[in-house]
């Protein structure tokens, strides 16, 4: 069964019908042959001597032949001329290499994504694909759901707060339920949330967006003179270049001032125990 191409349709009762496509460079495949009509309108496929003797004429597919595809639609690549229909079309748009393929944006060849529908309406059926991206996933799951166990109230907080959901006044439980719930549908992103060192980065901007200290100015979000882009992404890459180290600290102590008092305030009760430290006295024993 491996040298079989077996299709399955989004539309169950729809039926496609292909054309051979041309090559990437705009030619016709070389089974793939021109045609012409007779007088009675039938046609016909324009061969030369050579290819009209040619062992392979028999499995020439001329360049208006009809391929029909509906659910279920087999291509057997062991025959000669099933292959030749198969390479002629499996390269159209409606055509999705597997169930979960993804364009060049990420985006799913079949279900695109928020915003429309991906254009594919046919995939190659992969035997035991669903049930592997399906276990993948509840694996996925499970690993969410151990992050979400292990953490305290105040880290279930700030990833709610992190997925634009802040939660300060809810009941623990509601807390828990809606990072449960949200793990089931994206669990990625609920591990990333525990995993990414840019989330202490996010937290602090959602911050300091709350508390005024950065602002949206024409379009761009500015801490005092200081641009820091356009986007959130934009945002985070700032704070991250090492040359903007002098802002981020400053940044970061006028949204935090509690956290720099707390510093400020354990410092100094070093530095006054330790002056007030009784001296040590260093003594000699007398020799006898």
């Amino acid at each position: 069964m491996a040298n079989i191409i077996t299709l399955r349709t989004i539309y169950k009762i729809k039926e496609y019908h292909f054309q051979p496509m041309k090559q990437a460079n705009g030619s016709n495949y070389p089974f793939v042959k021109p045609v012409r009509y007779d007088a009675f309108g039938n046609t016909e496929m324009i061969l030369t001597d050579a290819e009209r003797n040619s062992p392979e004429s028999a499995y020439f597919i001329p360049e208006d032949l009809d391929i029909v595809v509906t659910e279920g639609t087999t291509f057997n690549l062991d025959n000669p001329l099933d292959r030749n229909k198969w390479e002629a079309i499996k390269n159209s748009d409606l055509i999705a290499p597997s169930r979960f393929a993804k364009d060049s944006h990420g985006d799913s060849l079949i279900d695109g994504n928020k915003f429309r529908y991906g254009r594919a309406e046919i995939l190659i059926d992969v035997p035991g694909e669903e049930s592997a991206q399906s276990v993948n996933k509840k694996k996925l799951i499970t690993k969410a759901w151990s992050y979400i166990e292990n953490d305290t109230l105040n880290g279930h907080l700030t990833k709610c707060k992190l997925l634009g959901k802040p939660m300060m006044n809810a009941p623990a439980t509601d807390v828990m339920d809606y990072l449960y719930q949200f793990a089931e549908t994206d669990p990625s992103r609920i591990i990333d949330l525990y995993t990414s060192t840019d989330s202490s980065l996010m937290l602090l901007m959602i911050d300091a967006k709350e508390r005024n200290v950065i602002r949206k100015v024409n379009g761009l979000w500015m801490y005092g003179e200081n641009v820091l882009g356009a986007t959130d992404d934009a945002i985070l890459l700032y704070m991250k270049t090492p040359q903007n180290k002098i802002i981020y600290d400053a940044l970061r102590d006028e949204t935090y001032p509690e956290y720099v008092k707390k510093v400020e305030v354990v410092k100094l009760d070093i530095e006054t125990a330790e002056e007030t430290a009784a001296p040590v006295v260093k003594t000699t024993k007398s020799k006898k």
